[in-house]
């Protein structure tokens, strides 16, 4: 039986940001703030689902993983109006092999400035 692995975690907060269990890897809802500043990334839901998706690809690639690895996506937004903007930031992550996903509204995100969280389930 394989052993679970914390690839990364939030020392404030009682989960882990990364999780390998296998050849899986989870990695928990992700939000577009740039790790140099610590800010949500200025603009639209383009520029935050662009810089959530680098967040999660930083995270796969802690694990081993990538983004053409990954198996399921689950997208949460502030707003389904913004659904076709995020999607074309989206489609230039996923061309090649789109995973399974959903995307759903949610009346708010932990953080309020953010209007999209990502989180997905890869393979090794």
């Amino acid at each position: 039986m394989p052993d679970k692995e914390i690839i990364s975690r939030h020392p404030e907060f009682p989960f882990s940001s990364a999780v390998a269990y296998g050849d899986l890897v989870f990695v928990s809802g992700t939000i577009g703030r740039d790790p140099k500043s610590g800010q949500i990334a200025e603009g639209d839901i383009g520029a935050q689902t662009r810089q959530t998706l680098e967040n999660v690809q930083q995270q796969l690639n802690s694990a081993g993983s990538a983004l053409d690895k990954a198996l399921k996506v689950t997208v949460f937004i502030t707003d389904m109006v913004l659904f076709g903007a995020m999607n074309q930031v989206y489609r230039q992550f996923f061309s090649t092999y789109p995973p399974a996903r959903s995307c759903v509204e949610v009346a708010a995100l932990p953080d309020s400035a953010a209007l999209v969280e990502i989180e997905i389930i890869a393979g090794r």
